[in-house]
């Protein structure tokens, strides 16, 4: 069976066509999407600042808020995100633990308390950890794994999915333990963004520690320098100008 992307299959009838994996892109956050990328800076008594930034000025200018933090963009939209497969009732107290999802063909089990003696659970933590079956079966090209995370942005509060590494290329059926927060009923609505999936390639690079070299030194204060000469988009530019020497 050759594999060229990322593949996810399904034995669930239609599922592929209601909530089918996406790019990450296509989840991303509505605060984030909502929120405005700069900053305004309104005018003062007296300079630096007697004009201020406003406007269509400020658009030029760019005091920037985390929108366009470059660092948090890229990973908002690397990889792709598995959304939540149905609806799924979740209801607790301090010692039980109920689920109901109307009979889709997708379970919750439960692990054994004692595989996670010494956990560092919080005081209203459902202290058994659940297990999500996952619908999806996950495949990769020869010498690739997929890393698994609960996608970091959304600020999911009432249960964590618990990170981790699984080599796709061989194995594929890939379920998610979890640890249930919320002391309240609640529902994970179908479509939610569930897991968010990271494809790399399996090489163990040599680690090397010590002292910048001079020529380290060097690019780091070209690209210092060469940040400050625009106003807007100034690491995207340098990206580009390091990858071909052009802008």
């Amino acid at each position: 069976m050759k594999i060229r992307g990322i593949e996810f299959r399904t034995d669930i009838e239609g599922l592929e066509k209601t909530h089918p994996p996406q790019s990450s892109n296509f989840y991303m956050p509505k605060w984030f999407k909502t929120m405005p990328s700069i900053i305004e800076q309104q005018p003062e008594p007296k300079p630096p600042n007697y004009f201020g930034k406003i406007g269509e000025t400020a658009k030029q200018f760019y005091s920037f808020t985390v929108k366009k933090c470059p660092a948090i963009v890229d990973f908002l939209t690397q990889g792709y995100v598995i959304p939540f497969w149905c609806d799924m009732l979740i209801q607790r107290d301090h010692m039980m633990l109920e689920w109901d999802n109307k009979g889709f063909p997708s379970k919750l089990e439960f692990h054994d308390g004692q595989q996670v003696t010494h956990w560092k659970f919080k005081s209203t933590d459902f202290k058994t950890p659940v297990k999500f079956e996952n619908p999806w079966r996950i495949y990769t090209p020869k010498g690739y794994s997929v890393a698994f995370f609960q996608p970091e942005y959304q600020f999911e509060t009432r249960f964590s999915v618990l990170p981790g590494v699984v080599e796709t290329d061989n194995y594929h059926q890939v379920h998610f333990p979890a640890i249930i927060h919320d002391t309240q009923d609640f529902v994970i609505k179908a479509g939610t963004p569930f897991m968010q999936v990271f494809p790399f390639k399996r090489k163990q690079l040599d680690l090397v520690v010590g002292q910048m070299t001079q020529a380290m030194k060097d690019e780091e204060l070209e690209n210092n320098v060469f940040l400050k000469q625009y106003f807007k988009e100034s690491y995207r530019k340098l990206l580009k100008w390091r990858g071909n020497g052009k802008i």
